[in-house]
């Protein structure tokens, strides 16, 4: 029996696979270009998730049209982010902290652009006891900020009225934290969004060890790093492009997914053409031969496969919670640039590095492991079937017991500014009237 050549018509060349390989270098240099202009034309994904950040609370839900009625008809505010400002003492509060509180008061309602209302109980000896506890030893005042709870303009209200207090000067024994929703949702972005750098490294740092423990090859590795740190790059890139024009809004759990996302699919598109075209020249076939078969092969997987992970993604607009609302357009569109460019570049940076034999394997392939287990499942399919489903059975198993979570502050490092003050100590947290 002959092995396929590249002369052999039994090695199917597709038209698309064809203009890949003669136009591999430009096709290579415009994603290059492209993912400079999108990474350099405005700034990087985080930022630009900062400066165009969509709102955390359902404007749709009951409680929230209700606070929304309530500010519209008493004129008070017309946003749904809400703060406290707690003042904890070690003793009673007395005159001083009176004082230093009246000082901050006067201080926040200079500033309307970002201090809508403020229910200032404490100051009036009639209403101070609904908001102190009942030892004296801490108060509250809550306030109604600029902007919907987690849009830039709230999280800028929240830095606002936490720049006033701390630029003042508290009496010994005393302390004020700022605490409430707006100032939590303003937390989670800026601990979500410094935390992306670290959880990218580590997770690159992964994929390097797994590839070099299955390719034993750094140049190899190396090819495969350059198309994940490609396609993630882009791929943020152009999110950033469109949430800079305000196509859409974004936050910092969509952020995390798409990069995440991006670097596992970017990586498994990768291994599915490197492997491939290993295992066709491992069977014989030149190196033209093997590119053809891999891009005939191939292509249908990572387009099934993208396009199921982006059609998902976008199943997340349909919520109704921010959280995952947010989430579908931003992450379905990362996903289609992934795949063009596992669909393009793959192919092509595959075509050069063939040409110099950078990703030739360096030893023969004497694994029998998962011929034996396709030879198994083709002869015993029933049983096969059987024991699959008892081991995603015992999954499924705890799935009735599972509670959501939605309390943002149980997913908060333990020392976060806006949990300081929930309450400070249980004696002495101040009891709404």
């Amino acid at each position: 029996m002959t092995q396929p050549t590249s002369t052999d018509p039994r090695t199917r060349r597709p038209m698309l696979a064809h203009i890949l390989r003669w136009f591999a270098v430009p096709i290579i240099i415009g994603w290059v270009v492209l993912t400079v202009i999108v990474n350099v034309a405005v700034p990087q994904l985080e930022e630009v998730g900062e400066l165009h950040s969509a709102p955390m609370a359902p404007e749709d839900a009951p409680s929230m049209i209700a606070m929304a009625r309530l500010g519209k008809n008493f004129k008070e505010f017309d946003s749904n982010s809400t703060i406290m400002i707690v003042l904890e003492g070690q003793q009673e509060l007395g005159d001083a902290a009176h004082k230093y509180y009246n000082e901050l008061i006067d201080k926040l309602k200079k500033d309307p652009e970002h201090v809508q209302h403020m229910q200032d109980f404490w100051s009036d000896r009639l209403t101070a006891a609904g908001v102190q506890s009942s030892d004296a030893k801490a108060a509250y005042v809550q306030l109604n900020l600029a902007g919907q709870q987690g849009t830039t303009l709230a999280n800028e209200s929240v830095e606002a009225v936490r720049k006033v207090i701390a630029d003042s000067s508290p009496p010994p024994g005393v302390k004020a934290y700022v605490a409430g929703a707006a100032a939590l949702t303003d937390d989670m972005h800026v601990i979500g969004n410094a935390s992306l750098a670290k959880i990218t490294l580590f997770t690159l740092g992964a994929i390097t060890v797994m590839l070099l423990l299955v390719y034993r090859s750094i140049v190899t590795t190396l090819v495969q790093l350059f198309v994940t740190l490609l396609d993630l790059a882009v791929s943020r890139g152009v999110i950033a492009v469109l949430g800079w024009h305000d196509v859409m809004r974004l936050t910092t759990f969509a952020t995390n997914i798409l990069t995440m996302l991006a670097i596992a699919a970017g990586t498994d598109y990768g291994i599915f053409l490197i492997g491939r075209y290993r295992e066709a020249r491992q069977e014989g076939q030149d190196r033209v031969s093997a590119y053809y078969t891999t891009v005939h092969s191939v292509t249908p997987v990572v387009l099934g496969s993208g396009l199921t992970i982006a059609g998902a993604s976008y199943c997340l607009s349909f919520t109704r919670l921010p959280y995952f609302k947010t989430m579908g357009i931003p992450v379905s569109i990362g996903m289609l640039v992934v795949v063009a460019a596992a669909l393009t570049l793959g192919p092509a940076v595959l075509t050069v590095c063939s040409r110099f034999g950078l990703l030739e394997t360096k030893r023969a392939s004497k694994s029998r492991l998962w011929r034996r287990v396709g030879t198994t499942v083709v002869r015993w399919p029933g049983p096969v079937l059987a024991a699959s489903g008892v081991v995603v059975m015992i999954g499924m198993v705890a799935l009735p017991g599972m509670v959501p979570g939605y309390n943002d502050r149980h997913y908060l490092p333990r020392a976060p500014r806006s949990t300081s003050g929930m309450p400070p100590r249980t004696g002495t947290s101040p009891k709404p009237g």
